[in-house]
C-alpha cells in the first residue's frame, strides 16, 4: 500500500517538462496518422489494403510524412532533457517556458507543412530549436 500512495504521490508531482514530453509523444502518434489517412484517401480501400506499402504519396501527403520523419528527429533531444530536467529536480520557470515553447512551436511546424507554408513552418522549427536551447540552460 506504501508504494501505491509513494507512486501516486509522484504523479502529482510531475513537472511541466514531464508533461510536455507525454504531450509531445502522444502528438507524435496523432501526426503519425496523417500518412496514412493520405494513403488512404488516394486510393480505393481494396487497393489500401493490398498494396498501402508501395503506394506513393503527392502533395500534401508527402510533406505530412516527411512532418512526422522531421520530428522523429528532434524529439530524442527534447525528450532526454524533459526526462533529465524533471528527474534531476531542475526544474524552473525558464526550463517549463522553454518546453511549453517547444510544444507549441513543434505543433505548428508539422501543419504549417502539411499545408505548405512555409514561413510559419521556419518559425514552428526555430521556435523549438529555441525551446531546447532554453531547457538546456539549466545545466549550465
Amino acid at each position: 500500500m506504501e508504494k501505491v500512495t509513494e507512486l501516486l504521490n509522484s504523479m502529482n508531482s510531475m513537472s511541466t517538462e514531464l508533461y510536455a514530453a507525454i504531450y509531445m509523444g502522444v502528438f507524435l502518434v496523432v501526426l503519425g496518422l496523417a500518412p496514412f489517412l493520405a494513403k488512404l484517401l488516394s486510393t480505393d480501400f481494396l487497393t489500401f489494403y493490398k498494396k498501402r506499402e508501395s503506394i506513393r504519396l503527392e502533395g500534401w501527403g508527402t510533406r505530412a510524412e516527411k512532418s512526422v520523419s522531421n520530428l522523429y528527429e528532434s524529439l530524442p533531444l527534447f525528450m532526454i532533457l524533459a526526462v533529465i530536467i524533471h528527474m534531476q529536480g531542475l526544474s524552473t520557470d525558464t526550463t517549463a517556458l522553454g518546453a511549453i515553447i517547444f510544444c507549441v512551436s513543434r505543433t505548428v511546424h508539422p501543419i504549417a507543412y502539411i499545408l505548405n507554408i512555409p514561413p510559419v513552418r521556419t518559425l514552428g522549427y526555430a521556435g523549438g530549436l529555441v525551446g531546447m536551447v532554453m531547457m538546456g540552460l539549466a545545466f549550465i
